[in-house]
This record gives structure tokens, sequence and C-alpha cells, in this order.
């Protein structure tokens, strides 16, 4: 039954609530006035959009690939942007450029707050590529009717050396194309190699409880399979190769012997593969890798192995090294196996 309240009763009531309005509205003041820092301003988000070359190759075409590849990193790393990666104009690309853009996008030091968007190039044939990749899934939507795509592609990351993480890699290549066992196995070795350089080499000393401690580098790796052939990438964007722990100490051996390379950068990553810088710890047996690769490079076991590692690329099988108009940081592998020819 509904309660009829008496007028008294109701100017009870009224007071009763204004005593416990007046009551919060003490406690809000109190709190605002005993606060020591003032509340921080509210960040907001700037678009930056990167307009994408035409052609994606760190190896044909690296001036453009690695310009944008670097853009690409110093836009991440500004706290509370919104990068659109517009995609458009791209005709072409290899499986090594999209693994740097998804390892550049995927790195741990990306600054908070950071998004990252895009669109798919306007051809429906190598939108259809991008899109079974699976690299730039969440954020390109793709359009509708695209074609079958030409490749298939499998792609590994992790900051550890598995054997089982190769292996795996070499069977979806040998699932797709025809793969020679003794290339799937000189494949294999390879990445376990540059798993293990980059998890004895790449990371850079990081400062932790008063001492100082290495911080292992994450590296990315992927096989594109496209007619007939298995072409395979790795990424690792740590101090890459001429900075190594070996390179330096081979670089200071030179300095005390007074003896210094006419060829600068080049040659001494001609000297790393030719087996002449070593290994940092002066173990027998270590420091093999770098010359194991070019050995199955010139036996046919690799084809077309090339190397760009900060400011210098080129092919492995003939040492034929040339300086790169820019930068960047860490070192990039591709080779293949099949019939000889890149990709398009």
């Amino acid at each position: 039954m509904k309660r009829l309240w008496s007028t008294h009763a109701f100017v009870v009531g009224q007071r009763i609530r204004a005593r416990k309005r007046d009551r919060r509205r003490r406690v809000f003041l109190h709190r605002r006035s005993t606060r020591t820092e003032p509340r921080p301003p509210r960040v907001r988000q700037k678009e930056q959009r990167l307009v994408a070359p035409r052609k994606l190759d760190l190896f044909g075409d690296s001036h453009d690939t690695i310009q944008y590849c670097n853009e690409l990193r110093r836009a991440l790393m500004k706290q509370g942007t919104r990068v659109f990666m517009d995609l458009r104009a791209v005709e072409t690309f290899t499986s090594d450029s999209l693994l740097v853009l998804r390892a550049l996008m995927d790195v741990s030091s990306r600054a908070p707050d950071t998004h990252v968007g895009g669109n798919l190039p306007l051809d429906a044939t190598v939108a259809a590529e991008f899109k079974a990749s699976g690299f730039f899934e969440g954020f390109a939507k793709p359009p509708a009717g695209l074609p079958q795509p030409r490749g298939l592609m499998k792609k590994k990351s992790h900051r550890m050396v598995y054997s089982r993480v190769a292996a795996e890699l070499v069977d979806f290549a040998s699932e797709r194309t025809v793969v020679a066992p003794e290339c799937a196995n000189a494949s294999s070795q390879n990445l376990v190699e540059v798993m293990t350089n980059t998890h004895n080499h790449a990371g850079s000393p990081q400062r932790s409880k008063g001492s100082i401690r290495r911080q292992h580098e994450r590296w990315w790796a992927s096989v594109y399979c496209r007619d007939n052939v298995a072409y395979f990438s790795f990424v690792d964007l740590g101090v890459g190769i001429l900075k190594s722990a070996p390179a330096r100490g081979f670089l200071r051996k030179l300095q005390k012997s007074g003896v210094m390379s006419a060829s600068g950068r080049s040659g001494l990553l001609k000297d790393a593969f030719e087996g002449r810088v070593g290994s940092a710890t002066g173990k027998p047996g270590r420091g093999l890798g770098l010359p194991r690769m070019k050995k199955h490079a010139t036996e046919g076991r690799l084809l077309q192995l090339q190397v760009l590692t900060s400011d210098v690329v080129g092919s492995v099988v003939n040492l034929d090294f040339r300086s790169a108009s820019h930068s960047l940081r860490g070192t990039v592998f591709r080779w293949q196996t099949g019939r000889e020819g890149g990709e398009q």
C-alpha cells in the first residue's frame, strides 16, 4: 500500500538528503585540495600518413623501401600517434619487405597509445597477395571480389632458438613446392644459425638493478611459396652484423695491428663471410655460421642468398656488397629454393 507522507516527515527527509549532499561535496573538495600531482592532460592522437613506394623491395629497390621502413619506425616511436600506412600505390613487393614491416609493427619498443591502420593496394592481384600473407590482418579491410592469391606465406617469431620452427617452415615449403633434400637441409640449418646469431649477438645492453644485461632480440622468419619457388626470409632488428661483438672485436684487432680495411664496412662484411672475423668467445668451432652460409650459397643449396645489415647490402655467393643510401637497423637475409629468378 502506498505510504502517505505528512508535511513534517517530508521536511525531515529533505534535511537528511541535504546533509548527505553537503557531506559528499566536502569530501570531494577535500580530496581535490590534497591532490599532490595535477591530472595529466589527455593526449590527443595525431595521424601520420605514410605513403608506400610503388615497389617494396629491400634488395632490388633498397633506397625507397629502407626509407619507408625507417619512416614507419620513427612514427611508431611517437606516443599518441595514429599511423596510417597508405599502400594503394604498391604494384610489386617481396616477402622480406613484408616481414620487415610486420616486425616493425610488432616490435616491443613501440611507444604506448600508438595505433596502426592502413589500406590495401589498388591492384586487385597485389591486394589478394597482401591479404593471403596474413601480415596486415586487423587493419586493412580487403575489398570484395579479390582474385585467388598466387602465393601463400607462413611466418614465425620468437626470441629463442628453435630447430622445430625451422623444420615447420621448411615443411611448409616442401608441401607446396619442389625442394631438393640438400636445399631443405641447408635452409633448416641456416635458419637455426641465424636464430642463434640473433640470440647471441643482436641484443643491446640494458641496465637493470645496478647491473648491465643484454636484452635478447626477437627474430622473425617466413617462407613465401609461389610459382613452385619458396622464398625464405629472416629479420632481426638488433645491432646488426657490423655492430655485433665479433665485428667490434675484429676491428679492435685491426686497429692494434695498425691495419685498416680500405673497403670500409663492405669489406668488413666480406671478412665476416670469409671467416676472418671469427667469434667473440674465441672458442674453437664458433663463428663459422656465416662462412657456412657462404659455402651453401656457392654450392647452390641457398639460391640467390642476399643480406642487408645496417647500410651494406648485396649478394653472398660472390661477396658483392655495396653501400646503401639509407641504413636499416638490424639484419635481413633472403634466399630461395627452386628455379633461378627473383620475386615479382
